[in-house]
């Protein structure tokens, strides 16, 4: 079945709002995950968080309240008590432990956390705060390691019954080892802190109320101590839990995902050294659910909101477009039939329908110039073809008149012009077949050249000395960066000098870069004007020298070497008046093969 045609509106239409959907909805599928993953990692970022602000808080709870247990440190009579290494008599004893028991007391009104106080003296004999357990103390002393204890460890006891009148309910001790006594080389010390365990409680149930939507579980060992009352689970939900925080010991910033009672939780645990109980967050998976439900629920309003702008601004946009384009495509119609006189008329638009109607308008105009120009450029190309020819012969006539003079020259015996010519001859051939990049040696060849010619045109004038190191002859070098130098040396240092001068030539290689000296003992200059010239030669670095400049070649060799080698290679100048100018130059030592390149072939 054929498909009926549609039109170029519906068609732009359906274009535009394919153009929109698409990303649209790409956008929403990965801002979806996005949002997800978001919400997910910061809701683990506030669990990891909240297990390590409850880890610190219970160890500062258990650190300070361990602080008490040096309540003797207060009243030297209490330490001198404590300290007692024979037994005192009954009355001596009872005197003693009321005056502990006083000092005890009064440190449990203090502190309204501690509910009882408990602390052996060397001699053995065992003090307590009104209400304190201190039967239970030699069966914890029995329980608990020992080693630790000496070593300063604090030991937190599991919860336990408490059967003391004022001093009824699940407990939680602290266990200290008194290192301080220890000098007395007696019976070890030992103090008992006793902490009502709804305390404990409290303060894990305030770090949960900080965050409504996290729970907390906390393991003493296999025991379960502490639940979250807004989310209890049962036994088998907390052996579960505990399975997974236990296994290998594992616990610090493990997430895990479980599924209890048909909901899905996250956990993740962390181990507090001090009382080496596993503390457990956790939170249930519909609190991310739904914050990235509302995410997305925001965002997909937004975008229908924008796909019904787009409906509404791709019928107003084709309207407007679709008139000029109906216009355009009956003028190119009456083209194609091979007439150029169709011109449409100019509108006073300044969108793309606007420069496209002109653009058409220009075509026309130019479709009617083009047989005159293509005529006209049948003539031009031919004029070219001439005139590349001759640019090819005129080259190659002076370099074979030039070796014609030399041959001449060598045949009559003059040997100054046939060296001169056949020098010039060698640097005509340079210039000519000559690549950017050539050797060192051919480099060398071209200005000794250059030398030959100035030494017959000025006899005696000057002498040349060479330091070169015939290891680095075939490195590579740019084309004619020594030339400028050794030019400005004749010309602005040794040909103004009254005397002979000499020109030392040196290039050494040192490490991977090529260093090359040229020095004169000429005129040189002053020091302002050698500032003058080494600023001209910065400021050129990188541009067209300007054809006023004195110096051009320098400034010209200094731009090409910054421009092909880089801002770690240079050209610099050093000169004293009437002592002479000394040229360095710093290129990389760059050894490539390439056989084709040399001009005397």
């Amino acid at each position: 079945m054929k498909l009926p045609a549609s039109s170029f509106q519906n068609k732009l239409m359906l274009s535009y709002l394919v153009i929109i959907l698409i990303p649209v909805l790409s956008a929403l599928f990965i801002l979806g995950l996005d949002f997800y993953n978001q919400t997910k990692r910061s809701y683990e970022d506030i669990m990891n968080q909240l297990n390590k602000r409850t880890n610190l808080i219970v160890s500062d709870f258990f650190s300070n309240i361990s602080r008490y247990s040096y309540f003797y440190l207060t009243d030297n009579r209490l330490k001198r008590i404590l300290e007692k290494k024979n037994v005192q008599s009954n009355l001596e004893f009872i005197d003693d432990a009321n005056y502990m028991q006083q000092a005890m007391d009064q440190n449990l009104l203090m502190n309204g956390q501690l509910v009882g106080i408990s602390v052996t003296g060397v001699n053995g004999r065992v003090y307590s705060s009104t209400g304190a357990n201190t039967g239970y103390l030699d069966k914890l002393l029995g329980e608990l390691p020992a080693d630790k204890l000496r070593k300063g460890k604090i030991i937190v006891t599991n919860a336990y019954e408490s059967n003391i009148v004022s001093n009824q309910g699940k407990v939680v001790s602290v266990l200290r080892y008194l290192s301080d006594l220890d000098h007395v080389k007696g019976q070890d010390v030992y103090a008992k802190l006793d902490i009502k365990f709804k305390v404990i409680e409290n303060l894990f149930g305030g770090i949960s109320g900080s965050n409504s939507e996290v729970g907390t579980i906390v393991f003493a060992g296999d025991k379960l101590i502490y639940n979250t009352a807004e989310y209890s689970f049962d036994g088998e939900a907390v052996s579960k839990i505990m399975a997974q925080f236990t296994k290998g010991g594992e616990h610090e910033n493990r997430l895990v995902q479980l599924t209890l009672g048909g909901e899905k939780y996250m956990f993740t645990a962390t181990w507090n050294d001090i009382t080496g109980w596993s503390i457990i967050q956790f939170i249930p998976s519909r609190v991310i659910d739904n914050a990235f439900s509302k995410n997305v629920g925001r965002y997909v309003s937004i975008s229908v909101l924008c796909v019904a702008a787009a409906v509404a601004l791709a019928v107003l946009f084709s309207r407007r477009l679709l008139q000029p384009i109906h216009n355009l495509i009956k003028a190119m119609k009456i083209v194609d039939s091979g007439s150029l006189d169709q011109m449409l008329a100019d509108e006073q638009r300044k969108d793309e329908i606007g420069k496209l109607i002109q653009s058409y308008n220009v075509m026309i105009a130019r479709l009617k110039e083009s047989r005159e120009k293509e005529r006209r450029a049948g003539e031009l190309q031919k004029q070219a073809e001439m005139g590349m020819l001759q640019a090819q012969i005129n080259p190659h006539f002076l370099y074979n008149t030039l070796n014609t003079m030399h041959s001449i020259a060598e045949l009559h015996r003059f040997e100054p012009i046939s060296v001169m010519a056949r020098s010039l001859s060698g640097m005509y051939r340079y210039n000519l077949k000559s690549k950017d990049r050539v050797t060192v040696r051919m480099e060398l060849e071209q200005i000794n050249n250059y030398i030959r010619i100035q030494q017959i045109r000025f006899v005696d004038k000057f002498d040349v000395k060479y330091e070169i190191d015939e290891a680095i002859a075939d490195y590579r070098m740019l084309k004619f960066l020594l030339q400028p130098i050794v030019e400005n040396s004749f010309h602005h240092g040794l040909e103004p000098k009254g005397g002979k001068g000499t020109l030392v030539l040196s290039v050494r290689k040192q490490g991977h870069t090529l260093h090359i000296k040229i020095q004169d003992d000429g005129v040189g200059m002053s020091e302002r004007r050698l500032e003058e010239l080494n600023r001209s030669l910065r400021q050129a670095d990188g541009a067209e020298p300007s054809q006023g400049n004195r110096h051009i070649g320098l400034s010209n060799v200094s731009a090409r070497i910054k421009n092909f080698y880089g801002e770690d290679y240079w050209l610099r100048i050093t000169s004293r008046l009437h002592e002479g100018t000394c040229v360095e130059m710093l290129i990389p030592a760059d050894k490539e093969e390439d056989t084709n390149e040399n001009p005397s072939r």
